[in-house]
């Protein structure tokens, strides 16, 4: 199944989304449209953003750990123990826990900033 998955992508959408705007940017331009906030909307913007990097640093290190995975793989003469320290590993299953809570941080903050809009 996931190798037909694999040929209904196209290579742009294989490789993931195009990287957007820095989560300090996205948030500054709608903290300058929601000019008449209150401080309250500034901190939940506050933690939005701070939510948008962690999120950012997340994906990056699975991504990271992919990469090392399919380096190993494509390395012309891979090891065991290069196999087994990669199957071993337990950062990326963590940072995949650690994402999905913070991505759940993410969705509240939206709704927050959404309902007082």
């Amino acid at each position: 199944m996931k190798a037909s998955t694999a040929r209904t992508l196209s290579p742009a959408s294989a490789a993931g989304p195009a990287p957007g705007p820095a989560p300090a940017d996205a948030v500054d331009a709608l903290r300058r449209r929601l000019a008449a906030s209150t401080a309250r909307e500034h901190v939940v913007l506050d933690f939005l953003e701070d939510d948008l990097r962690e999120s950012r640093a997340a994906l990056a290190a699975v991504a990271a750990f992919l990469a090392n995975v399919e380096a190993a793989l494509s390395d012309e003469d891979p090891t065991a123990e290069r196999l087994m320290s990669l199957a071993r590993a337990v950062d990326p299953a963590a940072q995949v826990d650690y994402l999905q809570s913070v991505l759940a941080s993410v969705r509240r903050r939206l709704s927050q900033v959404a309902a007082r809009m």
